[in-house]
């Protein structure tokens, strides 16, 4: 998996924002929340999002994927290389970690992404 294929996954989202924070890493966010990061430093290029509270220990458990740093007490695992993951399954990744950072937002920040 490439880097600019996973931009272009998150960025397909309504609302979403990126930025370089922390020096390497490339963040996007969506009502000023992360939902994905990448590790610019590498290759190879680890990764982490959110993901449902019910599927983070198997998740974190398997191969290639762990608790992220900093992140496990709110529910993400990190991917320790990109590649290591499927395209279908970024999607998901993705799509999911999105979905669960949108429904936590305020009403009048989700309504201020619907009107763009």
């Amino acid at each position: 998996m490439d880097l600019p294929t996973l931009e272009s996954i998150a960025l397909s989202f309504p609302g979403v924002e990126k930025e370089i924070k922390w020096k390497s890493d490339l963040v996007f966010m969506v009502g000023h929340k992360m939902f994905f990061v990448i590790d610019l430093e590498g290759p190879p290029h680890s990764a982490s999002f959110k993901v449902a509270d019910e599927d983070f220990e198997e998740l974190a458990a398997t191969a290639h994927f762990r608790p992220a740093p900093y992140f496990a007490r709110h529910h993400w695992v990190m991917i320790d290389n990109v590649s290591k993951a499927r395209i279908a399954e970024w999607k998901q990744y993705i799509e999911t970690s999105y979905g669960l950072v949108y429904e936590k937002l305020p009403p009048k920040k989700k309504g201020e992404i619907q009107d763009h």
